[in-house]
């Protein structure tokens, strides 16, 4: 009687566990290639691209005039490269967005730079 309450229960358990896994391994959600870009990342990336060109035109077509203007031009030249800087963040990935972002920061530095020598 043992002998067969044991050889029952064995082969109950040796085909509920692998068809539990089987069903567990199908109920799945499929693992995504890669991280889902959040809505709208392509026209805000290409938006902070074009305000940031925009700046640095105004900025040069301004030259090494001294005064407000120059001043003015830099600090928002500053500000639109911070909110580039943001949204690459946001919606960039991997090594892309490592670059980016290094060459971002570099910007930032050398725009600071510029603030102080020039708006002092």
């Amino acid at each position: 009687m043992l002998r067969r309450f044991l050889f029952a229960f064995f082969a109950f358990v040796g085909v509920i566990v692998p068809a539990a896994f089987v069903f567990a391994v199908l109920a799945a959600p499929p693992a995504s290639p890669a991280p889902i870009q959040p809505p709208g990342c392509d026209r805000n990336l290409a938006e902070a691209a074009t305000s940031v060109a925009a700046m640095q035109a105004r900025v040069k077509a301004l030259g090494s005039k001294e005064g407000r203007d120059i001043c003015t031009a830099t600090r928002l030249y500053f500000l639109e490269v911070v909110k580039a800087r943001a949204v690459t963040a946001l919606c960039k990935s991997g090594s892309e967005r490592e670059r980016e972002l290094g060459r971002l920061d570099a910007n930032v530095e050398h725009i600071n730079e510029a603030i102080a020598a020039r708006c002092s």
